[in-house]
C-alpha cells in the first residue's frame, strides 16, 4: 500500500497589485512636475498642464503598481483607472487653448512696458508672454471707449482652468473727472508682487495667464493675457519644495516597481501542488515543481522496494510449506 508524500517549500510569491498606491504617487509626482514647469516660466499652470500631467503620471503609477503582481478585486483596480482617465480627459479640454492669444472685450485696450519687454495684451500668448523683471520697472496705459464711473475691478490668475483672485477693490471708484485712461508707473514691482503673493497665497514667479475685468457706469470690459515673471529655475521656495516632492514620489514609485514579491511557504501534497500558491510562485515554480517530482519519485522507489521485499517473503513462505509437507506424506 503506497503512502502520500507531503512537504513544505519556501518560495518567492507575487504580491497583490497596488493600483491605488501607484495612482496617488503618480498624481503627486505629476503635480510637482507641473509646478516646476510653471515656476521655470515654460508654460502656465493651466488645465492642460495641471490635470493632463497628473492624469498621465497617475496612469503610469497604476501600471507600475500592477506590473508583475497578482490581480485584485474589480473595484480596487478599476476605480483608480477611471480617475486617471477622467483627469486626462479634463486636461485634454485645454488643447483647444494651446494657440490662444490675449483677448480684451468691451472696447478697452491695454499697453504695457517693463524693463525687459513691451507689448499689447492682445499680442501675448502662452509661447510668447509679456516678460517682467520681478525687481524692475513696470508701466501701463489702459483705455476705455468711454468714461467708466463708480466701477469695480478685479484681477485673477488662472490655475488649472480656475480663476484665483489676486487683486481688486471692495468699494466703487467714482472717476469724477470722467477720464478714459488709467495710467500707472512702478519703479520696482517687487513690493507690489509681494502684496499680490500674500493675498493669493501664490508665489508669483514663472508664467501665468492673468485675467481682469472692470464694471461700472459707462462701460464694462474684461479680458486676459499672458505674463512671465522672470526667475532662475528652482530659485523660488515653491519650486524647491516641488522638486523635493517629485524626488520622493519618484523614489517611492521605483520601490513599488521593484518590490513585487515576498517569501511564503508553499505546501506540496503528493503530486497535487497547491494551485493558489503555485500560481503565485511565478519564476520559482520550476524549482518547487522539481522538488515535488523528486519527493514523488523517492516515494515511488520506496513503494517499489517494499513490494519486492514482500514478494521475496512470499516465496520463502511457499518453500517452507513445501518442506513441511514432505515428512507428513511419509508418515
Amino acid at each position: 500500500m503506497g503512502t502520500e508524500q507531503g512537504s513544505t517549500e519556501t518560495a518567492r510569491v507575487a504580491k497583490g497589485a497596488r493600483p491605488f498606491t501607484g495612482f496617488i504617487l503618480g498624481v503627486i509626482f505629476g503635480i510637482a512636475i507641473a509646478v516646476i514647469i510653471q515656476q521655470a516660466g515654460l508654460w502656465p499652470l493651466d488645465r492642460l498642464l495641471l490635470f493632463g500631467s497628473t492624469g498621465v503620471f497617475g496612469l503610469i503609477g497604476i501600471l507600475i503598481g500592477g506590473a508583475g503582481r497578482e490581480k485584485v478585486g474589480p473595484f480596487t483596480s478599476i476605480l483608480p483607472l477611471i480617475l486617471a482617465v477622467g483627469l486626462i480627459g479634463f486636461g485634454a479640454t485645454g488643447l483647444t487653448s494651446v494657440n490662444q492669444t490675449g483677448e480684451i472685450n468691451g472696447g478697452c485696450e491695454v499697453q504695457a512696458t517693463s524693463s525687459l519687454d513691451t507689448t499689447v495684451v492682445t499680442d501675448t500668448s502662452r509661447r510668447d508672454p509679456f516678460v517682467i523683471d520681478p525687481e524692475g520697472r513696470l508701466s501701463w496705459v489702459a483705455t476705455s471707449p468711454g468714461p467708466i464711473t463708480d466701477h469695480l475691478w478685479n484681477i485673477y490668475v488662472d490655475v488649472g482652468g480656475f480663476s484665483v483672485p489676486v487683486a481688486g477693490n471692495d468699494e466703487p471708484e467714482p472717476n469724477t473727472d470722467g477720464s478714459r485712461e488709467n495710467v500707472g508707473d512702478v519703479a520696482d514691482v517687487s513690493s507690489y508682487i509681494q502684496e499680490v503673493s500674500d493675498v493669493s497665497g501664490l508665489e508669483l514667479r514663472g508664467v501665468f495667464e492673468v485675467r481682469g475685468d472692470i464694471d461700472g457706469g459707462g462701460a464694462t470690459c474684461d479680458g486676459f493675457g499672458f505674463v512671465r515673471l522672470d526667475a532662475d529655475p528652482f530659485a523660488t521656495l515653491i519650486a524647491q519644495i516641488a522638486a523635493g516632492v517629485a524626488l520622493v514620489a519618484l523614489i517611492a514609485l521605483l520601490v513599488l516597481a521593484s518590490n513585487r514579491t515576498r517569501e511564503a511557504e508553499v505546501v506540496l501534497d503528493g503530486d497535487d501542488i497547491d494551485r493558489d500558491s503555485y500560481a503565485e510562485v511565478g519564476s520559482g515554480a520550476g524549482a518547487v515543481a522539481a522538488g515535488a517530482a523528486r519527493d514523488l519519485e523517492e516515494g515511488e522507489n520506496h513503494d517499489a522496494g517494499a513490494h519486492e521485499r514482500h514478494e521475496d517473503r512470499t516465496d520463502d513462505v511457499v518453500e517452507n510449506e513445501q518442506v513441511d509437507d514432505g515428512p507428513r506424506d511419509d508418515m
